[in-house]
């Protein structure tokens, strides 16, 4: 193998690689990256058992070959070079790398123990999205799924598609996001679960893609497979069934409050600074006179009460939220206004944006404290 590349293109394409290594890899050769030769360009490919991903880098080959290198030690020494040309020639099991006045040699491990990855193949039903879209509905749930392994299930987002709508959602028991995209490309109906942290890099990723995002599911391999731009990324289908959290949305309402979004995340941020020593409890009391009040107590530190203007309907209540899961909402809402409804104080609070259809968070109260 004999190449010449542009240093930022191939410290790129290793950032995006080095996204499925893992810190304790299940095999010594999936600490490296695979770097091979297809078509006149570099391919670099990383697996971790769970998650691949692969992308091209444009570059002039003037022989053929593969190796496998360390992944972690090649991207930052490749980020630390100088902008300008790279030649790279593979010399038995060793990678040799020269930019300018620089000369290094990579010792690696022999290509063809390293596992196949999956591919995009033509017999796969292929959903057509929008970058940005996908993108943003992903990220508008992602917050909600559980980072501890309890319960798996509640560790992925769900996809669900029927009907040209494609809705994403995610739960952890205390809070649920869910967001519907309708989209263009048509198919069969679907139901799957996929882990969080690999949906929401993937949405990182291929968030600014010029060409729109083939997404397909290898049901076989229990598998998902996101592409766009050069870039595949694989992922496994989290196996069980997702709890059916319809059932959570509230069907009728004896409080509804509108509000200005800035304003309520301002006002939980600065009450928050007093709620970090009472498990995170921010008290909101919705008044009809058109006040949302926010309170917390720190028995050593002090109280803080604020106000913001709202528009509410019905008697006066008052609810408890954790601060930390409302300021994660609120800080990955894009709507100017918000509203909130719920039937009852220890019943859950719905809010959405309202000006926008299609999304909705849920969150369940704490009991009051005072």
């Amino acid at each position: 193998m004999k190449f010449t590349c542009l240093q930022e293109n191939l410290s790129k394409g290793l950032g995006i690689v080095n996204k499925a290594i893992s810190i304790k890899a299940p095999l010594p050769i999936l600490s490296n990256v695979l770097i091979e030769t297809e078509d006149g360009r570099l391919k670099l490919s990383a697996f971790n058992m769970e998650t691949g991903i692969s992308t091209y880098v444009g570059a002039s080959v003037d022989a053929d070959g593969k190796i496998t290198v360390p992944a972690k030690l090649l991207n930052e020494f490749v980020a630390h070079l100088p902008e300008g040309n790279i030649s790279g020639e593979l010399k038995g099991d060793v990678l040799h790398l020269a930019a300018g006045k620089t000369k290094s040699k990579f010792n690696g491990m022999n290509a063809t123990t390293y596992p196949e990855l999956p591919q995009m193949t033509k017999d796969l039903q292929i959903l057509e999205l929008s970058p940005k879209d996908f993108s943003e509905a992903i990220v508008s749930v992602g917050f909600s799924a559980a980072i501890d392994d309890s319960r798996p299930i509640l560790g992925g987002i769900l996809l669900n598609y029927a009907k040209g709508v494609l809705t994403a959602a995610s739960a952890d028991g205390f809070r649920l996001s869910e967001r519907v995209l309708n989209i263009e490309s048509a198919g069969e109906p679907f139901n799957v679960v996929i882990p969080a942290k690999t949906l929401l890099e993937t949405a990182r990723v291929l968030g600014g893609a010029e060409s729109s995002i083939k997404f397909a599911l290898n049901t076989t391999d229990s598998l998902a497979l996101f592409e766009a731009d050069g870039v595949l990324i694989t992922t496994r289908i989290l196996p069980g069934a997702f709890p059916d959290y319809k059932k959570l949305i509230p069907d009728s309402t004896s409080v509804s409050a509108e509000f200005n979004t800035a304003d309520l995340l301002e006002a939980v941020k600065l009450t928050h600074v007093f709620a970090k020593e009472t498990n995170s409890a921010v008290n909101l009391t919705f008044s009809p006179d058109g006040v949302i009040k926010l309170a917390a107590v720190s028995q050593e530190s002090g109280d803080n009460k604020s106000e913001i203007d709202a528009s509410v309907e019905g008697d006066e209540i008052e609810m408890s939220f954790n601060a930390r899961f409302l300021l994660d909402f609120l800080n990955n809402s894009k709507a100017e206004r918000l509203s909130f409804s719920t039937k009852g104080s220890m019943n859950p609070g719905l809010i959405k944006p309202v000006d926008e259809d299609g999304y909705l968070h849920i969150i369940m109260p704490l009991r009051i404290t005072n």
